[in-house]
């Protein structure tokens, strides 16, 4: 029989709250921002989140962005996203996420990484070999040689941090397929309509293991989100309770008195809320990946 899941409430855009749990920082912003406290709901014994916010526990926030949703003009994907990267218990932020988007034809780049540097080191080149690679191929993904791409942007952005076994998760969403790059640390999952949940890729839990894989999924008309998390959600949260969290906020299914916008932050966020609540010690790190919206061929 399936758990009942109580949706935290939002209080930030809850009509009656006078306190904000969170902070949506502009759509501009980026990874590394000032921390701020998040007010998290009571639990019930079982980690369930409650609506209650009295005796809440206040975490650091590293930073949350705005629900950014795009329009199919010019190559775009439409493709929605939410993020929110927290420090949750930890006494340090050691991950963060990188998101580009608009900035290639036909394609959008998500990230989870070992620290901030590495982070940046993949986006700038990542950003430059997916254009490249694109043009090269006039804009037709299904012969581009991704392999080659991710491949030797990880082994120079690997190489300049000085770290063998870092690790790095990166999904690229295009128009017709979806390319997942994997060197541990973290895990995408895509949720299809009828509640089916396909692992894109898998967290290696030991350095030593750090082993680099690449998967491609033909995208079809029924797949709904892309849930790219680090092991900070997913050591206490599974793919099921995700999948039915996730769902209610992008089917409209939020708590009486909140606002329906920003879809994908509120997923994202509740999903940070759930995993601290049930104890994650680890830094969590969400992004919540509409495609609802985005463009099949």
């Amino acid at each position: 029989m399936e758990k009942d899941i109580t949706l935290p409430i939002l209080a930030g855009d809850c009509v009656s709250g006078d306190r904000k749990r969170v902070r949506m920082a502009d759509p501009e912003s980026t990874v590394g921002g000032e921390g701020r406290p998040v007010k998290l709901p009571k639990t019930k014994d079982n980690g369930d989140v409650v609506g209650s916010t009295s005796e809440a526990t206040q975490v650091p926030v590293d930073s949350i962005m705005a629900d950014v949703a795009t329009n199919d003009l010019d190559g775009k994907t439409n493709a929605g996203h939410g993020v929110v990267s927290v420090m949750g218990r930890q006494r340090a932020m050691t991950t963060a996420v990188s998101t580009v988007v608009d900035e290639i034809p036909s394609y959008d780049i998500f990230g989870i990484f070992d620290g901030l540097r590495l982070a940046k080191l993949l986006e700038e080149r990542l950003c430059r070999l997916v254009k490249e690679e694109v043009t090269a191929c006039h804009g037709r993904g299904a012969a581009a040689d991704w392999s080659k791409v991710t491949r030797s942007c990880f082994s120079e952005a690997v190489g300049t941090v000085r770290s063998t076994s870092a690790k790095a998760v990166v999904t690229i969403v295009g128009k017709e397929e979806v390319i997942v790059f994997c060197r541990g640390g973290a895990r995408a999952v895509l949720y299809s309509q009828g509640g089916i949940s396909l692992p894109l890729c898998d967290i290696h839990r030991h350095h030593s293991d750090v082993d680099q894989k690449l998967k491609i999924h033909k995208r079809t008309m029924i797949d709904d989100f892309i849930v790219l998390a680090c092991e900070g959600l997913w050591d206490v949260v599974s793919d099921d309770d995700t999948n039915r969290l996730v769902k209610s906020c992008l089917y409209g299914e939020l708590p009486d008195g909140c606002k329906s916008e920003s879809s994908s932050t509120k997923a994202a966020v509740i999903l940070a809320e759930l995993a601290i609540a049930r104890g994650s010690k680890e830094n969590i790190n969400v992004i919540v990946i509409d495609l609802r919206s985005s463009t099949v061929s």
